[in-house]
């Protein structure tokens, strides 16, 4: 019963889900301006790297713990494979042959797999709001791709990896949850990208070709923005809100993510959404806000 009351969204999580949203939704142009030049295990081998050294280098100098307890290893492993590994590889191929607006519409089919297997697994209650945010934000999703079905057809491979890379996110998502509030979320960064990374370097090793470096300027910020902030600080917060919320508020909300990646598509590479695509993003605000409207509702009741 617990799960079905919709908690409050302090601070602290809503300034992290805003910064999130901002931030990841910018990257999607990003990590197409340094694919431009970089294979795509190059470029995502930089990022796992980093991203592991920055939480290395966090636990190491606020002497948080970095060790794993032995029951949770299992979980973990299932849970890099899917977040880590199966995510970075296919999103990063896919994209080299999707349009970012398009590729980023396609990988947040994630929420509607998070909000099914968040039910089965979790337990968590799908409460009118949530069904009413899902319905309308997928259908927003559904129409973003009527008029790209030509171009689908020309890279079909692409647009389902990118849809696999969506539920296999939503599954690590769910899985990540189960993990006691004990195990810092730094820690649990670090073995996930331990075990989720090592498919990236063996990919490296086996296909990555030059060059290993970026010339353009472009290229260079798009990958500089993939070490130093997004597989830094958007990954701590990304799980930092899946350990703080119901899977299916962060999974639902997350739909905002691609509202900025098609307003920095423009920006940056001068991609023109047709008008049809305006009513589709009208339709994942109203989602979103349909999500966390409710937030101070149980405050209220409590009141009484």
């Amino acid at each position: 019963k617990g799960n079905a009351a919709m908690p409050v969204i302090g601070r602290r999580e809503l300034g992290l889900f805003v910064a999130v949203v901002l931030l990841w939704g910018v990257n999607w142009p990003m990590m197409k301006m340094a694919l431009a030049e970089l294979n795509f295990w190059v470029f995502r081998s930089y990022c796992i790297a980093a991203g592991l050294l920055w939480f290395v280098a966090f636990n190491l100098k606020r002497g948080v713990p970095l060790t794993l307890p032995r029951e949770h290893w299992g979980r973990m492993l299932v849970c890099a494979l899917c977040n880590v590994a199966a995510w970075n590889i296919l999103s990063a191929a896919a994209l080299t042959m999707l349009p970012s607006g398009r590729a980023g519409v396609l990988a947040y089919t994630m929420p509607l797999w998070v909000v099914l297997l968040s039910r089965v697994f979790l337990g968590e209650v799908l409460t009118p709001s949530r069904i009413a945010a899902i319905s309308i934000g997928m259908g927003g999703i559904a129409l973003l791709l009527v008029d790209e079905f030509q171009a689908l057809r020309g890279a079909p491979v692409a647009a389902l990896m990118m849809v696999a890379s969506g539920l296999l996110w939503a599954v690590g998502i769910v899985l990540f949850k189960g993990f006691p509030k004990s195990i810092p979320t730094t820690t649990l960064m670090i073995w996930s990208f331990v075990l989720g990374g090592w498919p990236l370097f063996a990919g490296l090793a086996l296909f990555g070709h030059g060059p290993w470096l970026p010339v353009a300027a472009s290229a260079w910020a798009g990958l500089l923005f993939n070490v130093l902030v997004v597989f830094g600080f958007c990954w701590f917060a990304w799980n930092e809100l899946v350990r703080a919320l119901p899977a299916q508020i962060t999974g639902i909300s997350s739909l905002a993510v691609p509202i900025v990646g098609f307003a920095s598509g423009m920006l940056l590479l001068g991609e023109r959404p047709r008008p049809f695509d305006y009513v589709a993003l009208l339709a994942i605000v109203v989602a979103v806000i349909l999500v966390l409207r409710p937030a101070t509702k149980p405050t209220r009741q409590a009141a009484r």
